[in-house]
């Protein structure tokens, strides 16, 4: 597809000769993308007129942004199921399972505890493990319910997904401050 044909309204996935799905090939997607790079990059329209050298730079911003969305799985799941029109902003669904609330407020606890514990590196680990495994059950649980078009599902496990991804930066943010002291 030439530059001025460019169709900004295409799926990210479609953008990618990707099937709309959680389950993607990365490779593909890096292969895709580092095609487009070449054709669209703003360089390659340095000696173009003023509104293809614009548009280069428009549609190279519309591939990095698809890209950055379809090679992160948590923000890939968020996209699958805004285009099935499914929001999971905090606004649009603020009801959290209580027994997910209180397993996270003890993980914050424990990320909490950290920097005071006897080998605060070992506690992080411990900590750190927890999470990772909460993250991995949650998306392997949201991508099968996006697949299986179980939207509502989809987005409880989402969002639970997107508070325990937070932990895991707070688990980072620790470690951060404990490499500094």
């Amino acid at each position: 597809m030439d530059i001025e044909h460019f169709n900004f309204e295409q799926s990210y996935f479609d953008l990618f000769e990707l099937p709309v799905s959680c389950n993607i090939d990365t490779a593909q997607l890096r292969e895709k993308f580092m095609d487009m790079q070449r054709l669209y990059h703003p360089d390659r329209y340095a000696a173009a007129s003023d509104a293809l050298r614009l548009r280069a730079v428009q549609v190279t911003a519309h591939v990095n942004s698809a890209h950055q969305t379809l090679v992160q799985p948590l923000q890939r799941a968020e996209y699958c199921l805004q285009l099935a029109g499914i929001s999971t902003d905090a606004e649009t669904d603020a009801k959290m399972d209580p027994m997910f609330l209180m397993q996270q407020m003890e993980l914050r606890e424990s990320l909490e505890e950290v920097p005071a514990a006897t080998d605060p590196y070992k506690s992080l680990d411990s900590v750190r493990k927890e999470i990772d495994q909460l993250i991995d059950s949650t998306a392997v649980a949201a991508n099968e319910s996006i697949n299986e078009k179980k939207y509502v599902d989809a987005r409880d496990l989402i969002r639970r997904w997107q508070f325990l991804e937070k932990l895991g930066d707070e688990a980072n943010s620790i470690e951060a401050q404990l490499d500094d002291a």
